[in-house]
């Protein structure tokens, strides 16, 4: 789930993008915000399968956007404190 800071964080991507952006950096932190928004139970389950298997799964959605392996790290890095988030919250 995304936090507060995090929301706001993606609607002013989202703007940025809209008009123009071309930055790999703005592009790839707004696909983490996107890979986190859909909920907890994905994000964990991301975090949980690795790096490697994360890039497997994310390069060819993301092939348009010339992605390269320091894009796809911070934005496993977003999708992996967001899992540890989740498990730290969780109320047993």
């Amino acid at each position: 789930m995304l936090t507060r800071q995090e929301l706001a964080e993606m609607r002013e991507l989202v703007t940025r993008v809209q008009k123009g952006s071309v930055s790999r950096r703005e592009w790839s932190t707004l696909a983490a915000l996107t890979l986190i928004w859909q909920g907890d139970a994905v994000v964990t389950q991301m975090a949980a399968e690795g790096f490697d298997h994360f890039v497997a799964v994310c390069q060819p959605v993301y092939q348009g956007h010339a992605f390269k392996r320091d894009d796809y790290q911070r934005m496993y890095e977003r999708v992996c404190a967001a899992a540890a988030r989740t498990i730290r919250d969780r109320v047993h």
